[in-house]
């Protein structure tokens, strides 16, 4: 993964270098391009976002917010292509690893496009689980055994007999922190 990464930069930079730099205000925000209008100049249109104009497995995509000030690259050998190096806003970051995606914006983060839903409170559902574990352990009916061979008779108890439930009856532990939490993601 970080080897392809390398090897996609290093081939990206043996045929382009960035020889000169401009500053502008970022407009027409899109999924790769954008386009940086200048002053007293034409507006450099479809500027990318990455350096790297390919289907990369592994980026980082920073998109600029709208009418925020960038500083641009003109790409050498290249003279209508250039790429964003910097921006003095940030509408949202995409990050993409393989398989694994991060989406970060004002409304929130999105891990591989939030197909999962949100991220679960974890100190919160472990005290509602608890609880009802507790309320479980302590509501027990007495255990009223049946005659072998006759299905859906009780034996005659009186509220004194206590009758030793079967061994499979249930046994609550409480639910732990370690039961429910993915170390992988901190809040």
């Amino acid at each position: 993964m970080t080897q392809a990464v390398s090897t996609a930069i290093r081939k990206g930079a043996e045929k382009t270098q960035i020889r000169q730099t401009i500053v502008g205000v970022a407009k027409n925000i899109r999924e790769t391009l954008c386009d940086v209008e200048r002053e007293n100049a034409p507006a450099l249109l479809d500027c990318r976002l990455n350096a790297i104009d390919d289907d990369l497995q592994s980026f980082v995509t920073v998109f600029p917010k709208e009418g925020s000030n960038v500083i641009a690259g003109i790409i050498e050998n290249l003279g209508t292509e250039a790429v964003v190096l910097r921006c003095s806003e940030v509408e949202k970051v995409k990050i993409k690893i393989d398989e694994q995606t991060v989406l970060i914006d004002k409304d929130g983060i999105v891990f591989n496009d939030g197909t999962l839903d949100g991220l679960v409170k974890l100190g919160a559902i472990l005290e509602k689980i608890n609880r009802l574990e507790d309320k479980l352990k302590t509501h027990q009916h007495g255990y009223i055994p049946y005659p072998a061979g006759v299905a859906g008779t009780p034996v005659q108890t009186t509220p004194a007999t206590v009758a030793t439930p079967p061994s499979n009856t249930l046994v609550f532990t409480n639910t732990t922190k370690e039961d429910l939490e993915n170390t992988k993601i901190k809040q």
